[in-house]
Parts: structure tokens; sequence; C-alpha cells
């Protein structure tokens, strides 16, 4: 049979699945934090311009040095996140692969 998916990429793909499951859970953890911790550096550099208004306190934290690193660090770890969610669609979209082409192979045999 002239496999698309070989066992042995098969093999490192479940394997990658198994040793990088918290990895993944980790990054998600950290992409969810940076997102929160963006919110919570805005209303703290909001609150430096108590007596402006609304409009101008948000403008003003959106232009802080504070805000831009929040959003530096929260841009890198979503970024992080979803590089490991596209390894791991990447691995289960290669044992479906696989699972098919050898479904098919035993079918043909019969």
């Amino acid at each position: 049979m002239s496999q698309l998916v070989t066992d042995a990429s098969v093999e490192k793909a479940l394997d990658f699945l198994r040793d990088n499951a918290e990895a993944i859970g980790q990054a998600r953890e950290n992409a969810v934090k940076a997102d929160h911790m963006l919110k919570h550096v805005k209303a703290l550099a909001m609150k430096q311009y108590g007596e402006l208004p609304v409009s101008a306190q948000e403008r003003e934290a959106f232009a802080s040095d504070i805000y831009r690193s929040a959003l530096d660090e929260a841009a890198k770890t979503a970024g992080e996140f979803e590089k490991m969610k596209a390894i791991r669609e990447a691995a289960a979209l290669r044992i479906e692969v696989w699972r098919s082409a050898s479904a098919n192979y035993r079918a043909m045999k019969i």
C-alpha cells in the first residue's frame, strides 16, 4: 500500500498529542490571563486620568507604555497558543488521514 501518511508519522503525531497536552493547556491559560491583564492594565491607566472624561481616560490608557507592554504580552501569548493549537490540529488530521487510508485499504482487500 502506498501510504499517504506513514505509521511512523502517525506514531509521532500520537506522541505529540500525548506529550504536549499539558503545555497546550498552559499556553491557553497564559493567553487568557494575558487578555484579562490587558483589561486590568487599561483600567489602572485610565484611573490615573480620573479628572478627564471617560473617552479621554481611555485614549490616555491606550497611549500609555504600560498598556502597550501588556498588549505585546497578550499578542505573544495568543500567538504561542495558536501555534500549539495548529500543530495539535495538524497531528490530529494526520491521524485521521491515516485512519481513512487504512480503512480504504482494508476495504479493497475484502
